[in-house]
């Protein structure tokens, strides 16, 4: 094995599978993603493998088009999935995704994941995939993929827009992804997963629609009907749950003029029709009953908005996790990826997708990733006081060969204490403007943080470009002339006195392009009084 570039960022049962046993066992410290490992696969060609370090924290990530943002939810999503319906498929799967311009035998390339549950890492090449049942599928992985949420943009489409102008019908969305691993109860009293049920009924669909076979025989029709008997009553119960959550979260979405009042879903029966392309199964389907300012809306992809479009989609799915969520067991990975799923609300809209995750899915490793700079940024000013996210960036490098590969660029979640670094590693490549720079932004997103988050007023100024660091810096100290804040006063008050003495050379509001007389002691004593600052600020201004 080649030694591993290290990046370091503080479904369904194959072929004659089991299905996975659901329990209600109790949540105590879910595993989480310690590694992720990639080589030879969609933008990570290799020959070196790159190992992303995500040590069971979330995971921010930005990514230029043609990066390997896609590849990286690719890499989690084609990993954690049973979809194919055997090894075979799977292998094959692997070879597909690999790397066009890669030079490496198709057996070099692997996706490898460690947990941290102190077990060996789980692989998978193009010999074998962690679900496969030789010699023996890994529980984690299969487990992890019935109870996954890895959506993109496309999947948010399956709720709205690729229904035309028709009643939208979200059987297959609700089947196959919201609710696949809800525990239905069958014929003991054991449990099975909701898409297990389907797909055994699938089965005996196919079967009766082989030309080589007569029509089922009467014991499978009667074995069908228990089966369906079974699934109809799990989906139900499933729509019952999981209506009731919709519209919280579409309110802490912050669109609490739409409501979901009903599910629709008549139950699906056998058609042992005549001709065998007419086996089918009837009844799939599930209409949503909604209104929009109390009027019903029969096909709301042809009246509501974007915007509204994207909160309802991520409000259904969010709820769907959550109703499954409560048989979640303890070695059973709760990943959550969004690939660019917040790409149909502006930027006053996505912060509440945040809270709303942190809310109702603590215990989830999150995966966000992104090609748009400014919500990554407004995310990480948002999380910087966090100590379970990490950020990410990546960027495409251009090879002399023609092709490219990734560029990982790790970051502190916090983009304070991120440029305080950077300004640092430029103060000692003595590049002393380009250090001030970001002492600079430093220094202004500090301001801007506290501002923020203590509500302080600031002098209005209808061209933002106009408001300077003075003018955040002043309302920050007629705030902490209060009273009520003298014991805050005057802890951060020699911070703020070290600072101002550097305020008018280095931490001016100009780029430095001209020549100007910056030297390295004050550029670093500028640095030093920005860094005190902000941990002046965040000892105190929690």
């Amino acid at each position: 094995m080649n030694e591993a570039t290290i990046i370091n960022v503080e479904g369904l049962p194959s072929a004659g599978t089991a299905p996975v046993a659901v329990t209600n066992a109790p949540i105590i410290a879910p595993i989480k993603i310690k590694t992720l490992t990639v080589c030879d696969f969609r933008a990570f060609a290799g020959p070196e493998p790159v190992t992303i370090a995500l040590s069971g924290k979330n995971l921010l990530v930005y990514g230029e088009n043609g990066a390997g943002k896609s590849s990286i939810f690719h890499a989690l999503n084609e990993f954690f999935s049973i979809e194919l319906a055997d090894a075979a498929g799977r292998q094959a799967r692997f070879t597909n995704l690999r790397n066009r311009f890669s030079a490496l035998p198709p057996s070099a390339g692997y996706i490898e994941i460690e947990l941290d549950d102190g077990k060996p890492a789980a692989r998978w090449d193009q010999a074998r995939h962690p679900a496969d049942i030789t010699p023996a599928s890994d529980a984690r992985i299969v487990n992890g993929a019935y109870r996954k949420a890895i959506l993109d943009y496309r999947a948010l489409l399956d709720t709205n827009y690729r229904h035309g102008s028709g009643v939208v019908n979200l059987f297959d969305v609700c089947v196959g992804v919201l609710l696949r691993d809800y525990p239905v109860v069958i014929a003991g009293g054991t449990e099975a997963p909701l898409i297990s049920l389907w797909q055994k009924l699938e089965g005996f669909a196919a079967k009766a629609r082989d030309r080589t076979r007569p029509h089922l025989r009467k014991k499978e029709i009667d074995e069908v009907n228990v089966v369906a008997a079974s699934f109809n009553q799990g989906l139900r119960d499933a729509l019952d749950h999981l209506r009731p959550r919709i519209d919280p979260l579409l309110f802490e979405l912050g669109w609490d003029d739409l409501s979901v009042i009903s599910f629709g879903f008549p139950g699906v029966t056998y058609d042992n029709a005549r001709l065998k392309t007419g086996r089918e199964f009837e009844g799939r389907s599930i209409t949503v009953g909604l209104t929009f300012r109390g009027t019903s809306l029969s096909s709301p992809q042809t009246f509501l908005n974007e915007a509204r479009l994207s909160a309802l989609a991520l409000a259904i799915y969010f709820a769907g996790r959550q109703v499954c969520a409560a048989t979640l067991q303890t070695d059973t990975p709760r990943l959550m990826v969004l690939d660019d799923v917040l790409i149909g609300l502006d930027q006053s809209n996505r912060l509440p997708v945040l809270q709303a995750l942190d809310k109702h899915f603590p215990d989830w490793q999150i995966v966000l990733l992104t090609h748009d700079r400014v919500w990554f940024e407004m995310a990480r000013f948002h999380l910087a006081d966090r100590k379970d996210w990490n950020a990410l960036e990546l960027f495409e490098e251009i090879e002399p060969t023609g092709g490219s590969r990734p560029v990982l660029r790790p970051q502190n979640i916090d983009a304070v204490a991120s440029n305080i670094a950077t300004a640092r590693k430029f103060h000692t490549a003595h590049e002393y403007p380009a250090s001030a720079v970001h002492a600079r932004v430093a220094f202004e997103l500090s301001l801007k943080k506290v501002c923020e988050r203590k509500a302080i007023p600031v002098r209005f100024q209808i061209d933002p470009r106009k408001l300077t660091t003075d003018d955040l810096l002043n309302a920050i100290e007629i705030w902490l002339g209060e009273p009520s804040r003298v014991a805050m006063k005057s802890a951060v008050d020699p911070a703020i006195a070290s600072l101002r003495m550097w305020r008018k050379v280095v931490l001016n509001p100009f780029s430095h392009s001209t020549p100007v007389s910056l030297t390295a002691v004050e550029v670093i004593g500028a640095i030093d009084a920005v860094e005190a600052l902000h941990q002046a600020f965040r000892d105190h201004f929690r």
